[in-house]
């Protein structure tokens, strides 16, 4: 769907506009976005597909599509109700509104081509892997599978109470519950799901997998390094009070943390930027918050991590 660039200026809460920086992550370059985070904030408003950021703007229902060398909005695409999540993958950018309905946005031309509702009781996060599109229903304690060439609903895997993240390896899918703290392994040749030793954690709420190994964190939760096949904790990292995020590039772990007042809060608003590195284990301090950073979305690309704030309309860029 295309509108007037008029049109869609007047819908953006906060302009975009050239790369610049603001100070409240020294060294980083920043691109505005849409500041439209609003209560009960997004965690995956953030997706990259070569010089374009894709970003989820929940309050005002729509998906923007920004150019990171210019800082310039390209395109705005309407969902129907407020945008929850936003992924690049499959030949295409997926976006999952607050309704449940997944949309497949044509990555060239910015256009939905697909709509699916997928009857979920409240959708949550979405992820691509095993050739499949991944999205969390929370409150039905499931993730639902979804076939991209159709739209359809492959499955509904129960998986525990609090489905929050998911990562992928070879023939396997993990989720990890916040609120049971179960670690849960999909075979996905099958959709078998086995339940794994759980995490000993306050709230684990994010999942990666790098170096043969899950990485979690969360609220009230350091990074804590575990064996997919049997779930249980190798090592535990200490990264201060909890970690809002995390992703895997280059043979690192990068976690935006918070501080323990913060933390308590379940706020996503960045202390400091932590990276890991998943060998040594080491870890140094890549960027620290001068202001008030939340951090809605987190994405690397070559050599840069990217964070979303959708409270103050702020793309950063770090260098890794």
């Amino acid at each position: 769907m295309k509108i007037s660039s008029a049109v869609i200026a007047a819908a953006l809460i906060t302009s975009t506009a050239s790369a610049a920086a603001d100070g409240s992550v020294p060294g980083a370059r920043t691109v505005k976005a849409c500041a439209a985070a609003g209560p009960f904030w997004p965690t995956m408003t953030l997706a990259l597909d070569g010089n374009s950021a894709w970003v989820a703007c929940k309050e005002q229902s729509r998906v923007v599509r920004l150019n990171t060398a210019t800082g310039k909005l390209v395109e705005s695409v309407r969902l129907e109700t407020p945008a929850i999540a936003v992924k690049s993958g499959l030949g295409a950018i997926w976006a999952l509104d607050s309704a449940s309905t997944l949309y497949r946005i044509d990555r060239k031309t910015s256009r939905i081509t697909r709509r699916a509702s997928l009857g979920a009781t409240a959708a949550y996060n979405l992820w691509i892997g095993g050739g499949s599109v991944w999205v969390a229903d929370d409150q039905a304690a499931q993730v639902i599978r979804v076939a991209p060439a159709t739209g359809k609903v492959v499955r509904r895997l129960p998986v525990g109470d609090g489905p929050a993240s998911m990562a992928f390896a070879g023939g396997s899918g993990w989720v990890i519950n916040h609120r049971d703290r179960r670690l849960m392994r999909i075979e996905l040749a099958t959709n078998r799901v086995t339940e794994l030793q759980p995490v000993r954690a306050d709230a684990p709420e994010r999942m990666a997998y790098l170096a043969g190994s899950l990485w979690i964190t969360g609220r009230g939760t350091d990074l804590v390094r575990v064996d997919p096949r049997s779930g249980k904790a190798l090592a535990t990292i200490e990264i201060g009070a909890g970690g809002i995020d995390i992703v895997a590039a280059g043979g690192s772990l990068w976690v935006p943390t918070r501080s323990a007042a913060v933390d308590r809060t379940g706020l996503p608003t960045m202390e400091t930027l932590q990276r890991v590195s998943a060998t040594t284990q080491r870890v140094t301090t890549a960027a620290t918050a001068r202001g008030r950073v939340d951090v809605h979305g987190l994405v690397a690309q070559g050599n840069f991590v990217w964070l979303a704030d959708n409270r103050s309309g702020v793309l950063y860029r770090v260098r890794g």
